[in-house]
């Protein structure tokens, strides 16, 4: 019966979103150089502002800007984003770009369907080229910052369990 109303209450919010988003289109792609190309219904690499997120996850709980950052969080997707860039820009909520995401729901899932909630052993079993490194499973890299690899999703974990969903999309410029 829990279980029932967990999945009614999920799929409850879920319909709340706007239309290109659903339960089946939740899921973290990343291209073939190891970048997060879709984070759901969000291309954040072709559309990296925060009025594209708002149109894929709908009005975020809370917007905070702060020095040279915005702050997004939209709480019924478990969803936080910053947006920044490295360029000369004053309006960090209007034309910061994707930087840095970390999702803590379980709608979201990997390309090969790691969640946070499941058994931290069984992501060598979806995603064999996963290295656990510091407290969590880097799944994806990008050699981003020079020749060494530096992790673009990784899977943090808390007693075996997979607590969130860490994204390095990098959208904001170098």
């Amino acid at each position: 019966m829990r279980r029932a109303l967990v999945v009614a209450a999920t799929l409850g919010a879920l319909a709340l979103l706007p239309g290109a988003a659903s339960a089946r289109s939740l899921t973290i792609r990343v291209d073939s150089r190891g970048f997060v190309s879709q984070l759901g219904p969000l291309h954040p690499l072709r559309h990296p502002f925060l009025r594209n997120a708002r149109a894929a996850f709908g009005t975020p709980t809370t917007v905070r800007a702060s020095r040279g950052e915005c702050h997004a969080r939209w709480g019924r997707l478990k969803l936080k984003a910053l947006f920044t860039s490295f360029g000369g820009i004053s309006d960090f909520c209007r034309d910061g770009r994707f930087q840095t995401a970390v999702v803590r729901s379980s709608v979201w899932r990997t390309w090969k369907g790691v969640r946070v909630g499941m058994r931290s052993s069984r992501i060598p079993e979806l995603h064999p080229d996963a290295k656990f490194e510091r407290g969590k499973w880097v799944l994806a890299t990008q050699s981003v910052f020079g020749n060494e690899p530096a992790p673009t999703v990784s899977a943090l974990v808390r007693g075996g369990r997979i607590r969130a969903l860490s994204l390095f999309i990098g959208a904001a410029g170098d």
